[in-house]
């Protein structure tokens, strides 16, 4: 097989707990063409110190910059990327040896452009397995595409590998969820992707993490991630006859973001706004009928947004009360 040069880009904000272990696999990867740009990111502890022992290796080139969040710093590496291949890891995680030995041969020998592997969720005291029977399935470009939007394919950098050909737009200045803003419209690009059913991620359940912390900052990133898939799939009409499924999970994105945040116990003047954000957004698409949302459930819930706000948050945190009174009853 020849060996083409890859790419990996390690964004490192403040990591030094967990960032040599993810290094080290990188270090020991059996697939041994490879350059891994470390970009510290503004890091106040240890990280950039630890980031510049590992350039001992003369395959490993430390940037160090202000602070300027993941999107920037991914984006940065995607510019001074030398690989025919780019790979994105997150710092606290860490990888099986032999992950881009066989996911760079499974791409070469389908010809594909992206390659999507199983995981494992590592929480303290446990471990949860996600595509790992072995099985190998390659999809067109818009079959692929659609599971991503659909969310059958989870857009997670750290689980794909990429031809560089198709890493061609940035990513979008959001928190936590630029890789939803973005992924789909890389698999756009590809014409073959291969979803490889077998965990070499391991991916690290940080307690207090930007994906798990609480920050209303966040879900008004989501909507405005979920609303750049939509009016991008449609205005460049990526899936010809997909326009209407396209809307269905958009208004249901939108719905089941407002009922989320409804049940927030931190609910607050941030979280009404982007309740009406959303509420005037969904008000564009009328009128809407049960079929345009998919759901007796959905349609009755936009029924309720759009009549009375301030009793669809109430009905839906006193359902959420009530659930998890029962839930509760049910442990005890």
């Amino acid at each position: 097989m020849n060996s083409e040069l890859l790419t990996i880009i390690i964004p490192v904000y403040n990591g030094e707990r967990f960032l040599r272990p993810c290094l080290d696999a990188v270090l020991g990867q059996s697939y041994r063409n490879w350059e891994l740009l470390l970009i510290d990111d503004g890091s106040t502890d240890g990280s950039g110190t630890i980031c510049d022992e590992y350039a001992a290796d003369p395959r490993v080139t430390v940037i160090h910059q202000e602070n300027a969040g993941h999107a920037a710093t991914r984006n940065r590496g995607v510019a001074m990327a030398k690989g025919e291949y780019i790979s994105f890891v997150d710092c606290d995680d860490w990888f099986e040896p032999d992950m881009y030995t066989t996911m760079i041969s499974t791409l070469k020998a389908t010809q594909a452009d992206i390659v999507v592997c199983g995981y494992f969720e590592e929480y303290v005291g446990r471990q949860k397995t996600v595509g790992n029977d072995g099985s190998q399935q390659v999809c067109s470009g818009d079959e692929a595409l659609k599971l991503v939007l659909q969310g059958t394919v989870g857009s997670y950098l750290w689980s794909m590998l990429f031809r560089r050909s198709v890493v061609r737009e940035p990513m979008p200045s959001l928190k936590a969820y630029e890789d939803h803003a973005t992924i789909f419209k890389w698999f756009a690009h590809a014409r073959q992707v291969v979803l490889l059913h077998r965990a070499f991620y391991h991916y690290r359940q940080v307690e207090g993490s930007a994906l798990h912390a609480y920050d209303p900052m966040k879900n008004n990133h989501f909507f405005l991630a979920i609303k750049e898939r939509y009016h991008y799939v449609d205005d460049h009409r990526l899936l010809p006859g997909w326009e209407h499924e396209n809307r269905r999970l958009y208004l249901r994105g939108c719905i089941k973001l407002t009922k989320d945040v409804a049940r927030q116990p931190q609910y607050d003047d941030r979280s009404r706004a982007l309740i009406d954000d959303v509420r005037s957004e969904l008000a564009t698409f009328l009128p809407l009928s049960r079929r345009d949302v998919g759901g007796l459930k959905y349609f009755l819930r936009l029924r309720l947004l759009l009549f009375n706000v301030p009793l669809y948050v109430r009905l839906l945190r006193l359902s959420s009360f009530f659930s998890w009174g029962k839930r509760h009853k049910s442990l005890s």
